[in-house]
């Protein structure tokens, strides 16, 4: 089962917006949320929908893997292993 790292994956979050110039308030009227939830969310304490996930990668014009990263909880861990 994957389990998400919203940390991590609110900073990607918060690094697009910011190289695309797009302020949290704007952001937040874009997805339709507001700007609280949206700070939440690049803070780590909440998540966003999937629905919002794909909007966002249409805003970032960027695939949703470069948003969504997976709990890596033991960093040494490969697959071979």
């Amino acid at each position: 089962m994957i389990k998400l790292d919203h940390k991590r994956m609110g900073l990607e979050i918060k690094v697009h917006r910011i190289r695309k110039g797009i302020t949290q308030r704007e952001l937040a009227d874009m997805l339709g949320i507001s700007q609280s939830h949206l700070c939440n969310v690049e803070n780590g304490r909440l998540s966003l929908s999937l629905k919002l996930l794909l909007t966002l990668r249409n805003i970032f014009e960027c695939s949703l893997d470069e948003l969504v990263v997976e709990d890596t909880p033991d960093e040494k861990h490969t697959e071979h292993e």
